[in-house]
């Protein structure tokens, strides 16, 4: 070895592989500590925060659970098991349970429930019957609201069907107890920036409504009119003045519609001069089916148009939907879960 070189690079020269194996030694650590800080650097999974439609559809379940959960308890207690209050008490607990499971259900995220939160209690309220008339009513109330403001169409045409079945349930439980019936609407809301036509005005239907919906209204009224037209013809004197009644008014509204469109005699005008109706309408029972039949389709083209028209301008479809389904009653339809809905649930469940 000459007096240039140094010792230490003639021991890293001469032995490589001992240079390798400290390198890979080395490597190996950083790696590992890097795998061992994964978790920590990790951040726990969050649930995910509900947007404006997913509020609505909760809150509308939550109504609906706290309805069922109410009515239940009623019925246990002196005032609630007897006629005519309980059979009314059991559809609200049914029908709320339907519109709990329709809307989907409470949402579940899967992720496990944050370190001291609270735990639900599963006895149910103790509720007097006059409290689930109180409930009704302001969920009804909310209902009807979200109805018109939410921006998902198909929601909103569920919500007002939940809503129309709860100011049913309100009425029929008032009736049932001899109490006053609550006001089932909120206060007048202002005048929506782009408003759906009503059968009050003469307004074009603008973008809340296509030209075609609004004809659909105005045919299906202008039917129910013709029906009922004939239904008076053929009936008795205390059942004929109110199908005249009735088929006067859905006239009115059949028109009112058709000018709003901007079609009455017009080339667009989807109205016809006469209507198929059924056999033997001289019959009683097969009138009043007719009466039925006629209403109903009504309250579904209602139920149709909330979902068509925009978010602020359904409170007039809406209305048209509850009215509908009250005037259905008359001639005798019993009340179901999903007025307006003929694909959902159609049966009472008390």
């Amino acid at each position: 070895m000459s007096v240039d070189e140094n010792p230490a690079d003639h021991r890293d020269h001469a032995r490589p592989g001992r240079v390798l194996v400290r390198a890979l030694a080395a490597a190996v650590t950083v790696l590992t500590l890097a795998a061992c800080g994964l978790r920590v650097e990790t951040p726990p999974p969050v649930e995910p925060s509900p947007d404006a439609v997913e509020q609505v559809r909760a809150r509308t379940v939550a109504d609906s659970l706290a309805l069922s959960a109410a009515a239940s308890a009623a019925t246990l207690l002196p005032d609630g098991a007897v006629e005519p209050v309980a059979p009314v008490l059991a559809d609200v607990t049914g029908f709320s349970d339907q519109h709990a499971d329709q809307l989907g259900g409470v949402y579940v995220s899967g992720l496990p429930a944050p370190t001291g939160s609270p735990t639900a209690t599963s006895t149910p309220p103790t509720s007097s019957v006059a409290e689930v008339l109180e409930e009704l009513a302001e969920a009804t109330r909310t209902a009807l609201t979200d109805a018109d403001a939410v921006t998902d169409g198909p929601l909103a045409r569920l919500l007002a069907s939940v809503a129309t079945s709860r100011g049913e349930l309100a009425t029929r439980l008032a009736q049932a107890t001899g109490a006053e019936v609550p006001s089932l609407v909120q206060d007048e809301p202002a005048a929506p920036t782009d408003p759906t036509p009503s059968p009050d005005s003469t307004a074009p239907p603008g973008d809340a409504l296509s030209t075609a919906e609004v004809g659909v209204l105005a045919l299906v009224h202008d039917e129910a009119g013709y029906g009922f037209e004939v239904i008076a013809a053929k009936s008795s004197a205390e059942r004929r003045a109110t199908a005249a009644s009735t088929a006067a008014s859905h006239r009115v509204r059949s028109e009112d519609w058709a000018a709003a469109a901007g079609i009455d005699g017009s080339a667009q005008d989807p109205r016809r001069a006469a209507y198929t109706l059924p056999a033997g309408l001289d019959d009683p029972t097969v009138a009043t089916a007719l009466g039925r039949t006629l209403e109903t389709a009504v309250a579904d083209a209602y139920a149709n148009a909330v979902a068509q028209a925009g978010a602020g301008s359904r409170a007039t479809l809406i209305e048209g939907l509850r009215r509908a389904t009250l005037d259905a009653a008359v001639w005798g339809a019993t009340p179901v879960p999903f007025p307006g809905l003929p694909e959902r649930a159609q049966q009472p469940t008390g």
